[in-house]
């Protein structure tokens, strides 16, 4: 997976609002998965946040959804988190599908990109698709 601290730059704010999609993600089904929680508490580490903060987003998440990232990058390497998100518990859930759906056109991405990540997701161990790839397909799709 691409680099996360690094690309994410200083904005606590929006930092904050990715790491609350993924918890938005997580609840989408109904159920929170111990998997789940671990992901979005080493992604918060990752953002830079303090566990006890991170938890307490996940107990109290705001159901507001920010814009997304204005870096390609960004929007990019966040939404393959989401993805990853969406499949950590071994079950896709038609409501995580279409919140990923609708996050995904929030972000500019084009369905048939979307369709094209879950599919190249199919292929990698924990859905992981390798970051060359990735900016390969957004590159292809928006060119």
């Amino acid at each position: 997976m691409l680099p996360h601290k690094e690309i994410m730059g200083d904005s606590t704010t929006l930092k904050k609002d990715l790491l609350n999609q993924l918890i938005l993600m997580a609840h989408r089904d109904g159920k929170l998965d111990s998997k789940e929680i671990s992901f979005v508490l080493n992604v918060g580490k990752r953002l830079g946040f303090e566990e006890v903060d991170v938890v307490d987003m996940i107990k109290n998440p705001s159901a507001q959804i920010e814009k997304p990232p204005k870096d390609f990058t960004q929007r990019i390497v966040h939404f393959h988190r989401l993805m990853i998100m969406m499949y950590i518990d071994g079950h896709v859930d038609d409501k995580e599908l279409q919140f990923l759906y609708e996050l995904g056109l929030t972000y500019g991405f084009r369905k048939s990109t979307i369709d094209t990540l879950l599919r190249m997701m199919e292929r990698y161990p924990n859905g992981d698709i390798p970051a060359s790839e990735l900016i390969e397909i957004h590159s292809r799709d928006y060119n």
